[in-house]
């Protein structure tokens, strides 16, 4: 006598009367706390950097804009702008290509077009 359609079926149900796993709703997986902790640290440090580039940014746009023959500062301040914005790029990933332009040399554009378009 077979068992699959008796009272035990469920306890005796063969692979294909099983539903298979990709039909099953999975839970989304947890971190343990050490990985958790190492995502919250990262985020931080990503939000540090980001908020390192915007400053940098921002003074450099400043000084730009205010003192345009202040080229020393523009030059440090810019030096300082394109090392957060490589440390920014690293920090989420993305690999430093070689033909990409250094920000402060498209902020430096930008702001010439802006005063130029002001006069």
């Amino acid at each position: 006598m077979s068992k699959r359609n008796g009272p035990n079926a469920r306890a005796h149900a063969i692979e294909e009367d099983r539903p298979s796993r990709a039909a099953e709703v999975r839970k989304p997986e947890r971190y343990s706390r050490a990985e958790y902790a190492k995502v919250l640290a990262l985020q931080e440090e990503v939000a540090r950097a980001d908020a390192d580039y915007q400053r940098l940014r921002n003074a450099y746009l400043d000084i730009a804009q205010h003192e345009p023959t202040h080229e020393v500062a523009l030059a440090m301040i810019g030096a300082d702008m394109d090392r957060a914005h490589a440390r920014l790029q690293a920090l989420i990933g993305l690999p430093r290509l070689p033909f990409t332009h250094e920000p402060s040399a498209v902020m430096r554009r930008e702001a010439q077009r802006f005063a130029d378009e002001k006069r």
